[in-house]
Formats: structure tokens, C-alpha cells, sequence
């Protein structure tokens, strides 16, 4: 059979291409927006893309510029609910880190219904002319990145434990003898283990139940245009929308529930995932060219829908339905049905590296059985919009958003997500943002971030976080940065 662990191999190896291992992000790559928690009442010129194409209606705070430019404006994030901010630094970073057999024990507690994720949100180009009259033509090109993992009791145990799991009640020996599996073997005993046998084996989809592993990663060329529909001294009414075509580079989705399990696959060329063994390839990396230039495996197409109002020049109210479409996944397509789990021929992780880690893991005799599948389509992991907000002159501005998921698909949020916050601009060249943000299946967080404003708004450079109390307290860490330092207005 071959190895669900080996997708898992191919799965995080892929995560390398940022060196990461989270569901979507509601701010996209837009790293003015990270640090405040809310952007549907805020992002204007092509940072509007993706969140509300109204806004590129409206009209822009500096004067005399009609022409936005933005190179290389990146977000990533790593998320864990089992892990500590003590574990993140001292076991998942330090590469020397390795399990005790009481460690891996303690891990497939923790990990029992937890995970983690990661995204990274990547805009390699936006561009954004606009004035009064004709109102905001906009383009960007953005890579989307999202990895979940998340383990139900038997799934974490088998991970970290390996044929050590109870699961298993014998062992082969690398002799050929068959021992019985218990408690308390030394390890030159254990270093002799090759196999795990389970006597009395059980469906797969109930041993992973609960259990769930999503990958998504495409690239989108988005096209958006945005104008004014009323426009008086007293209110503003803005409509817009954007048209994107998207190139699927990879996805993976595999869902144990109630008790059955399903998988789907579809992964680019370029990760040389050797659909036989299960594996990479040997000496196979993601190198800047394919990152730049990646295979696709499939294409699809998208829509956004926005609306946003400005009354009495200071009262902003914006909606947006974006991510609306599909991607026909036609390449490498591969299906998975459930199984027996009869036998398990690893150990187990090392420590908390899951990308080499599992990929170790995944190199014998396997769980699930994967087979050539048809294509397939997929919709995009869609959201509705709403925010509110207050403008304060140049100084400022306070704004609340409520970010709702339309579907459950590979990189959707779990949850709605909530959050408020605002920019301080105590000086023309520096602006401040803060604020708290809860939902989406994750712990309350407050985010923040500076942006440097230089030339009356020609160059902007700035960088955030999506958590700084993860730098104060242990559990539920966010490792996160935002970061853009080639904007420039004309």
C-alpha cells in the first residue's frame, strides 16, 4: 500500500519554498494592514485587490499622485495550538533537538486534536492608476500559500510513537523474530525494531478519525477596477470588482470524519514527488526557478465584489464578497480510499522538524493507498466582508471588520473572525497600527506595526506582526512578519 505519510512527506517538503509548515489570511500580503487587525474600510490603490475593489474608487489621501507601484510585499505566519512559545524556540528551531522515548510520548498528548499551521501570502507586483473621473484601474500578481495539520488522538500517537504505538501489539525484529510490544523496552531491544503488527487492525478512518492535512498553493493575476456611483459633498457610494485567472502549483486534501477517511491530490511537477514510492525524488528542492516560473497542474478563474461608502467625509462602510470560482485540477491528479491499518515500519518522529521529519516517516511501507484519480474542481475558499470605520484627518483612523467563511475548502477560515483597530500618525512620515483580533479557530490576538512614509507618500516601507502577546506569553504562539519595502506613489 502506499503511504499517506508519504503524501504528508511530499505535502510539508513543499513547504519549503518558505521555510513553513495557516488557514487564509484576511489581510492577504498588504503589510499596512497586518498590524491593525481590520482592512475592508482602509486599503486603497492595489492593496484594495482581493479585500475591497470599491476602495480603489476613492480618492487617495496624497495629493498629486495618481500612479501606485509595489514590488515583492510578503506575509507569512506560523501558528501552533499544541506547542508553546518555550517549544517554538528550543525544539522546533533548534535543528539539533532530539526525542526522548518519554518526549515523543508527551508530543502525541499534546498534538491529540491540535496542529499547526502556516501560510505565506506573497505579491510579487501591484500597480494602480486612478483618478476622480475614471476612478481605479488596478493589477497584481500574488502567490497563495496555505498548510494545515491537524491530529486526532490515534493520528498524533502514530506519528510521534511509530510502531512503538499500542496500536501495535508486535513487533519484528530486524533478526526476522516477532516479540510482543510493551512498556519499557531497552533500547538495544528498540534498536532492533524494524516493523509494527497490529493483530486486530481497524479501518483507517477510524483510526485517523479526526484527523485532518490541507495544502493549498496558486498563483492568481488579478485584474480589479473600482468608481464612484454617487459622489456629493456629503456621501460617496463606490462600486468595484476584480476578475482574476489562477495557475494551481499544488494541493492536498485528506479529511478523516465520522469515522472514514478521503483524500485528494494534485501537486506540480516541479516538487518530484515519485507517485510510486510515495517520495521525493532523491536530491529533489524547490530551486528559485521553479518558485519564480512553478509548473501548474491546474487553472481556474475568480471574482470579487465590493462596495464601500464615505459619508460626511469622515464615516466609512465597506462589504466585499471575495474568492468566488473554482480551479480545475487536471495534473498528478490522486485519489485515496480507506484501508486497514495493518502494519507500520518507523519509529516515529525525531523532533518537531515536520517537513524532514515527516518525510523520514514516510519512506516505508505505508496507510493509506493512493491511485490515479480524474481531474477535478475545487472552489476557491470564498468570504464575505463587512467593515466600519472613522477617518480623523491625516492623523488617523479607526476601523472594526467582521470576516465571514462561505465554505469549508482547503484554506478557508474555520471560523468568522473579528477585529478592530486603527493608524496613528503622530508625524507625515511615520503611522502607527495596532489592534485585537479574534476568530478563525485561533486564540485572541493583537497585532502591530510601523510604516516609514517618506516624500509625501512616494515611498513606503514598513513591516508588522499578526501577534506581539506571543512574545509575552507561552501558549498559542503565532510566529508571524509582514513586511513591504517597495511601495512607491507618483
Amino acid at each position: 500500500m502506499q503511504a499517506f505519510r508519504r503524501l504528508l512527506a511530499g505535502l510539508l517538503s513543499l513547504a519549503t519554498f518558505q521555510g513553513l509548515t495557516v488557514k487564509a489570511q484576511t489581510e492577504l500580503s498588504v503589510f499596512s494592514s497586518t498590524g491593525r487587525a481590520a482592512a475592508t474600510t482602509f486599503v486603497t490603490d492595489y492593496q484594495a485587490i482581493g479585500i475591497n475593489p470599491a476602495n480603489l474608487g476613492w480618492k487617495w489621501r496624497f495629493e498629486g499622485k495618481h500612479l501606485a507601484l509595489g514590488l515583492l510585499e510578503g506575509t507569512y505566519s506560523v501558528h501552533s495550538d499544541a506547542l508553546t512559545r518555550d517549544d517554538m524556540r528550543e525544539r522546533v528551531l533548534n535543528t539539533d533537538f532530539r526525542f526522548t522515548q518519554a518526549e515523543k510520548e508527551e508530543a502525541g498528548r499534546i498534538f491529540a486534536n491540535a496542529g499547526a499551521k502556516a501560510n505565506a501570502d506573497l505579491m510579487a507586483l501591484g500597480l494602480c492608476y486612478a483618478n476622480e473621473k475614471v476612478g481605479g484601474i488596478a493589477f497584481q500578481v500574488r502567490d497563495r500559500a496555505q498548510v494545515l495539520t491537524h491530529m486526532g488522538p490515534r493520528m498524533a500517537e502514530l506519528v510521534f510513537e511509530g510502531y512503538r504505538s499500542n496500536y501495535f501489539d508486535l513487533l519484528v525484529l530486524a533478526t526476522g523474530d516477532t516479540v510482543a510490544n510493551y512498556a519499557d523496552m531497552s533500547p538495544d531491544s528498540l534498536a532492533m525494531v524494524v516493523l509494527g503488527v497490529a493483530t486486530q487492525p481497524q479501518l483507517l478512518g477510524r483510526v485517523l478519525n479526526g484527523s485532518n492535512v490541507g495544502m493549498t498553493w496558486y498563483r492568481e493575476f488579478n485584474f480589479s477596477y473600482g468608481r464612484h456611483l454617487v459622489r456629493n459633498d456629503r456621501f460617496e457610494l463606490h462600486a468595484g470588482i476584480g476578475l482574476k485567472y489562477l495557475l494551481g502549483i499544488g494541493i492536498v486534501d485528506i479529511r478523516a470524519e465520522r469515522d472514514d477517511v478521503n483524500g485528494f491530490s494534485s501537486l506540480s511537477s516541479d516538487f518530484q514527488i515519485d507517485y510510486q514510492q510515495g517520495d521525493r525524488m532523491p536530491g529533489a528542492r524547490l530551486t528559485g526557478g521553479k518558485l519564480a516560473f512553478p509548473k501548474a497542474v491546474g487553472n481556474g478563474f475568480g471574482l470579487d465584489l465590493g462596495l464601500s461608502a464615505l459619508i460626511a467625509g469622515s464615516w466609512k462602510i465597506g462589504a466585499a464578497v471575495t474568492n468566488l470560482g473554482a480551479i480545475n485540477w487536471t495534473g498528478n491528479v490522486y485519489t485515496a480510499n480507506d484501508g486497514n491499518l495493518v502494519e507500520l515500519a518507523t519509529a516515529g518522529l525525531e523532533n518537531y522538524n515536520f517537513i524532514n521529519g515527516i518525510e523520514d516517516f514516510a519512506t516505508n511501507s505505508g496507510l493509506l493507498e493512493w491511485e490515479r484519480g480524474q481531474r477535478r474542481r475545487v472552489p476557491l475558499a470564498s468570504v464575505a466582508r463587512a467593515g466600519f470605520g472613522k477617518v480623523f484627518g491625516d492623523r488617523g483612523e479607526i476601523g472594526a471588520d467582521v470576516i465571514l467563511p462561505l465554505n469549508d475548502e482547503a484554506g478557508s477560515l474555520e471560523s468568522p473572525v473579528m477585529g478592530v483597530g486603527g493608524d496613528v500618525r503622530p508625524f507625515r512620515w511615520i503611522q502607527f497600527s495596532a489592534g485585537l483580533m479574534t476568530g478563525g479557530g485561533q486564540p485572541m490576538k493583537l497585532p502591530a506595526g510601523i510604516t516609514f512614509i517618506a516624500g509625501n507618500g512616494t515611498y513606503e516601507a514598513g513591516f508588522a506582526s499578526r501577534d506581539v502577546i506571543t512574545f509575552f506569553t507561552q501558549r498559542n504562539p503565532t510566529v508571524s512578519l509582514s513586511m513591504g519595502f517597495l511601495r512607491f506613489r507618483f
